[in-house]
């Protein structure tokens, strides 16, 4: 992904909404859930499309980055769109609006491609997940959604969104619109919660849910997910390790009560059932057994430090984690290689990124007792070789480190 596609600025958010007046609206054929947030984006966005599956629904979604291919950003139910469908459909919006390729960056191109596939393929919902912030990403090009979803908001590309929880709060919360209905995730810091209350009654939102109302207690944690208890007593399974699925179970929850209300879901069951199914690939993801060796995306210092303070939780007595990492030099390095160190064997290597990646070789300065090795491979290799029963290697610090160790 072309990283600088995700922060245009508010006139070029405003030609892509042109463009898709100029291709018949696409984005006003389904209805549309907009999430926005620095973590928990993937699974919540996860949650509701398989919720909305499990009611029945056509459901498009759209969820970047890819790890593999970009196509796999875009799709319907398990289906991504294909390189020939993109390739026609791009040509269209080009014919239509008379645009040449170079009119849009290749994320801009991704927005305009997908919505027009969703409407098209005659999607009865989407999920839609913005790419970096809110008012100027290009998702923010739609017409008002029908709910708009924030999940947990941090620090994290600064430089693009603002220095601090309330100027990152202002522009994600950018994507609300007259009459949308508002869901916030329930571990929001206070800071960002204000700035959002702020921004919807300004644009004039339905209504503010806070998930916090949400009652879902943890009960036990395994290796096959996590148990929670609901306000009246019943069980659910989330599927997906980490603590913070807590949290983002209760967001889709919180969505659902008003899906239901508005009877897009016949009953919560629904949400609960895509719970106990859903895994997203390198989101705290198990990719082998004997020893177990786990993957996770998580780059920031919101994500990371609970992927290790998870795994932690789950070792048994005198088991090690082994930590194979690899980070992007625009993240916050010096936060996460301190976080790296509490590891009991870190092995660091260099991201595949051509541009952003940090050399391994400067990490492991910052991380004392670290071996460097050559990629991905070699390091789980070499924890695999030095781990003994009841030890976890876990392989984090960004998209594109895992990517070299899944199919």
């Amino acid at each position: 992904m072309d990283h600088r596609m995700l922060a245009a600025d508010p006139s070029r958010v405003q030609a892509l909404a042109e463009v898709l007046h100029q291709i018949g609206d696409p984005d006003r054929a389904y209805r549309v859930i907009h999430i926005a947030g620095t973590n928990g984006k993937g699974s919540t966005g996860a949650f509701l499309a398989q919720a909305l599956q499990n009611a029945g629904h056509r459901v498009g979604h759209f969820a970047s980055p890819a790890i593999h291919n970009e196509l796999d950003q875009t799709k319907i139910g398990p289906q991504s769109i294909s390189a020939d469908e993109y390739a026609e459909l791009m040509s269209q919006i080009m014919r239509q609006a008379a645009l040449d390729v170079d009119a849009f960056t290749d994320f801009e191109w991704d927005v305009l491609v997908t919505l027009k596939w969703f409407a098209t393929a005659q999607c009865d919902w989407i999920v839609l997940e913005a790419g970096l912030g809110g008012a100027t990403d290009a998702t923010n090009a739609i017409a008002a959604p029908d709910l708009a979803v924030f999940t947990h908001i941090a620090l994290d590309h600064t430089a693009i969104l603002g220095d601090t929880i309330e100027k990152i709060a202002e522009n994600k919360a950018q994507i609300i619109k007259p009459g949308t209905q508002v869901v916030v995730a329930s571990h929001q810091t206070p800071e960002a919660l204000a700035v959002i209350q702020q921004v919807a009654k300004a644009h004039q939102a339905a209504g503010v849910l806070d998930a916090s109302n949400v009652s879902l207690t943890p009960v036990a944690t395994t290796w096959s997910g996590t148990q929670v208890k609901l306000a009246n007593g019943d069980g659910a399974l989330i599927k997906m390790l980490g603590a913070f699925q807590v949290a983002n179970a209760q967001t889709a929850i919180a969505a659902g009560q008003w899906l239901v209300e508005h009877e897009a879901l016949s009953d919560l069951n629904q949400v609960l059932d895509a719970l106990k199914v859903v895994q997203l690939p390198g989101r705290m993801q198990v990719i082998q057994h004997d020893p177990t060796v786990m993957v996770d995306a998580g780059h920031n210092p919101d994500a990371f430090p609970q992927a290790l303070a998870q795994i932690r939780e789950l070792l048994p007595v005198g088991g090690r984690l082994l930590l194979v990492a690899g980070f992007l030099k625009d993240k916050a390095v010096d936060q996460l290689a301190k976080v790296a160190q509490t590891a009991d064997h870190v092995w660091v290597t260099t991201p595949k990124h051509p541009t952003r990646a940090l050399a391994g070789e400067v990490l492991q300065t910052m991380i004392p007792g670290s071996e460097l090795v050559p990629d991905v491979q070699a390091g789980r290799d070499a924890a695999v070789s030095l781990a003994k029963p009841g030890d976890v290697v876990l392989v984090a610090g960004s998209f594109y480190l895992i990517g070299g160790l899944l199919p």
